[in-house]
């Protein structure tokens, strides 16, 4: 997401549902994190980005043992992350950290 991208066009409405979040689900671990909780862990992360500023982003890749998460802020890497039960703490966290190292709190 750019600066000039509207939050809402990126990560969609209340009228598109979870349709916006499906790239980043990993169907790989259906088994263990079903789609529900995906999109429960997933739904915060981009509220937060969405709130912390259009220059933050999350880029999902395929890989092969699952989807890798990629925190961005103005094109740059902040840190790399897996799907597990705490992605949502791990990426808020890593957010909260850049600020601070950044001097934005």
């Amino acid at each position: 997401m750019n600066k000039d991208d509207d939050p809402i066009e990126a990560f969609g409405s209340i009228e598109e549902g979870n349709e916006p979040l499906k790239p980043y689900m990993d169907p790989t671990l259906f088994d263990t994190i079903d789609k529900q909780a995906q999109i429960e862990l997933l739904t915060p992360v981009f509220d937060s980005i969405t709130l912390a500023g259009v220059d933050y982003d999350l880029k999902a890749q395929d890989s092969a043992t699952g989807k890798r998460y990629t925190l961005l802020k103005d094109e740059k890497v902040i840190d790399i992350f897996v799907m597990d039960t705490n992605l949502t703490d791990n990426i808020l966290n890593a957010i909260e950290k850049h600020k601070e190292q950044e001097g934005e709190l």
